[in-house]
């Protein structure tokens, strides 16, 4: 058995954002697509077959989510008002939300990424594959029960992970979230619910500036089920390291979730315009490889990865090789011209780790305050 499934389809690149149009006193300038543009996966899948790497992995069908799915996390009206939008919408680059732009073919197009979450769920909970790479489109962190915010329309991770609970009875999902800015909307979503757990990695300040810090925890039942872990810009390998090691490891084996999900956003990557981090392939490999080793201790190897952000079009793709490097276990020849050696775990990274860890202390017993 291939251990790891893979979905994509062209249909993810008609969705689009629209166009970067600045208007001055003398006339318009057209800066090309917005950052959100189909190139974003269409890149990412030519490296992926340029390498061999989608040889090997298995590929996977997948259906566009249906109402009973999205309703589970979004509410009637919001998918109302957003099918509406779209079908009112006469050209690409139309506002559908807080930062986000979309067209005509938006709402479909983020059924079917919503679906692919869902497939992936399924191939991974029927045993069909150990883990899954879902390489969809457009992406679902920002978005809320009843909005859209930040290239997000419909939330796919939390549609997975309600999926997953409807259909197979899971108790507890986790979500990781490595995307440079902090998932909102996952964390809105879940914020009050104790059967997932929902961490997030994230460059301090960056977007949204109102939100992702380590005193934000959870309400109610969800009370320490939110982990945030912000990050200082310039973080590279050694701070998500050591917040892996230090936090979201340990509170990963106490809550022992039955499956884990994985928000991919490769924007903390070096290269990307919209974050200041410093995370290349070999990190990226070395974040999933240590999830994937944790996953097989805790349920059996379930993990299913969902593409969100990264915006470097040259190194996006070579992020998400080295992501699916760590899924798969199965490292493709391929070098790199993007040098950006590692440096030592700064006081300051140290220092904001340790702020996550006492923020989450007096929720989950017997965490540490040492370096593994």
């Amino acid at each position: 058995m291939t251990t790891t499934g893979f979905i994509y389809d062209d249909l993810f690149l008609e969705h689009n954002a629209g166009r970067q149009q600045y208007c001055g006193q003398h006339g318009s300038a057209d800066c090309g697509e917005e950052f959100d543009t189909p190139l974003r996966l269409r890149y990412t899948k030519a490296l992926l077959d340029a390498t061999g790497m989608t040889a090997r992995l298995r590929p996977l069908d997948y259906q566009p989510a249906g109402d009973d799915a999205l309703l589970r996390v979004h509410t009637p009206a919001y998918l109302a008002s957003l099918a509406a939008n779209c079908a009112a919408a006469q050209s690409d680059g139309v506002q559908l939300g807080s930062d986000a732009r979309g067209g005509p073919a938006t709402e479909r197009i983020a059924r079917a990424a919503a679906g692919g979450a869902c497939a992936a769920v399924d191939a991974v909970m029927q045993g069909e594959v150990r883990n899954t790479y879902a390489l969809i489109r457009p992406s679902g962190h920002h978005a809320g029960p009843d909005y859209a915010m930040g290239y997000c329309y419909y939330n796919n991770v939390a549609v997975a992970a309600r999926h997953a609970q409807a259909k197979y009875s899971v108790e507890r999902v986790a979500i990781i979230d490595w995307d440079v800015h902090h998932g909102n909307g996952t964390q809105h979503i879940f914020y009050g619910d104790d059967s997932v757990l929902f961490c997030s990695l994230h460059e301090e300040d960056n977007y949204p500036q109102e939100g992702g810090s380590s005193a934000e925890h959870g309400e109610g039942r969800g009370a320490g089920y939110t982990v945030n872990i912000p990050l200082p810009a310039g973080s590279g390998y050694a701070a998500y390291a050591d917040a892996f090691e230090r936090v979201l490891l340990p509170i990963l084996r106490r809550f022992a979730p039955q499956l884990i999900l994985v928000s991919a956003g490769q924007d903390a990557n070096a290269y990307d315009p919209l974050g200041r981090m410093r995370l290349t392939r070999p990190g990226y490999r070395r974040l999933a490889a240590s999830l994937v080793a944790v996953a097989e201790s805790l349920c059996g190897g379930r993990i299913v990865m969902l593409q969100e952000g990264g915006y470097s079009l040259p190194y996006l793709p070579i992020a998400t090789l080295g992501v699916i490097e760590g899924l798969s276990g199965q490292q493709v020849d391929f070098d790199d011209p993007h040098l950006i050696p590692d440096r030592p775990l700064s006081a300051g990274e140290a220092s904001a780790v340790s702020h996550a860890l006492d923020a989450q202390r007096p929720y989950w017993a017997g965490l540490e305050e040492h370096h593994a």
